[in-house]
């Protein structure tokens, strides 16, 4: 089946790097995750238009390019045409041909596994819309994510540690009595919580990660969504998590930090389910955290009129976070 044409095979391609925890290795040896596949484009151009990236701990925004050889870059012309400037990963079943290194980065990917997904898109009478939808949800789930990092490096810019978190508590604390639907918890409950806080295992774990010896951050992410703050049950506790801890530490964390941290949000299994979600998506998988999380904020960016990767570059995270960049500023254009 990989005789087909470059373009039967593309969507197959975009299915396989879909899975935004699955870590792979360039051909340079470097660490990548797709944190969302891009847009298929069945025109002339890039095959995949404003992928995600996490490459060696910097989210990387561009496009994409499938080849069966690697060679196939320069005998068509790719690095002279405009169209393709803005190519970030360039994806191949066979390496050979090219030298490893730079830009464009080279993935290779596995023809049996490719094959697999043929199989099952030819069983398949056309593409399943929720298919091509759960993958835009990968973007508003980051957009989700950077956003509140955003939020805490403006905290951080005022406040010190451990200030600047007890701030960004109450501000949750405040958002959460302020929604439509009836809270569950009380503002008493939640002032129990801030209260709690300074001997709490989060304080703990904070103060750990500022040292630098909160590690495996995994594990410890993992752990904190079993311990209680005060009273809460576990749906605060894992909104308190991905609301509040993750933003904060992935604003504070070193490129290998931010490795781990996004290697967990984006492979962390849902431990509550969300009723909303259920009736508002009664056909999307709640599985994962992250799926939730890009639920939560279409909701919230509905009626915005921008599509989800619009709505991405749209915040311009590279002018805010040191570690996201788009391709016109990494290539210099």
């Amino acid at each position: 089946m990989l005789e087909l044409p470059e373009r039967h095979l593309q969507r197959a391609v975009w299915q396989l790097l879909s899975d935004p925890a699955r870590v792979w290795q360039t051909l340079s040896g470097k660490r990548l995750q797709v944190l969302a596949p891009g847009e298929l484009n069945v025109y002339e151009g890039p095959d995949f238009r404003d992928m995600v990236l996490l490459l060696e701990g910097t989210i990387l925004v561009g496009d994409g390019e499938f080849h069966r050889t690697a060679r196939e870059w320069l005998r068509h012309g790719h690095p002279q045409d405009p169209r393709y400037a803005r190519v970030l990963l360039h994806i191949v079943t066979n390496p050979g041909g090219i030298p490893p290194g730079g830009m464009p980065e080279v993935l290779v990917i596995p023809e049996a596994e490719l094959t697999a997904i043929l199989h099952t898109l030819a069983a398949q009478e056309t593409p399943t819309e929720a298919l091509v939808s759960l993958q835009e949800l990968q973007y508003f789930a980051l957009l989700r994510l950077l956003r509140h990092t955003v939020q805490v490096r403006q905290y951080t810019q005022q406040w010190e540690f451990p200030e600047s978190f007890q701030r960004l508590l109450m501000s949750f604390f405040e958002r959460y009595l302020r929604k439509r639907r009836r809270p569950v918890h009380t503002s008493r409950t939640l002032q129990a919580l801030l209260e709690a806080f300074p001997s709490s295992a989060l304080m703990e774990f904070l103060q750990a990660f500022h040292r630098g010896s909160a590690h495996p951050l995994t594990l410890r992410l993992y752990e904190l969504g079993q311990r209680r703050i005060a009273t809460e049950g576990a749906h605060l506790r894992m909104e308190i998590l991905l609301n509040c801890v993750v933003p904060y530490i992935l604003a504070h964390a070193t490129a290998d930090q931010r490795v781990e941290i996004l290697s967990w949000y984006w492979s962390a299994p849902a431990r509550v389910r969300y009723g909303q979600l259920q009736r508002r998506f009664p056909g999307f998988p709640q599985r994962y955290m992250w799926q939730q999380q890009g639920m939560l904020e279409f909701l919230r960016q509905s009626g915005s009129g921008l599509l989800c990767r619009e709505l991405l570059l749209s915040y311009r995270f590279g002018d805010l976070l040191e570690f996201y960049q788009t391709a016109e500023r990494l290539l210099g254009y």
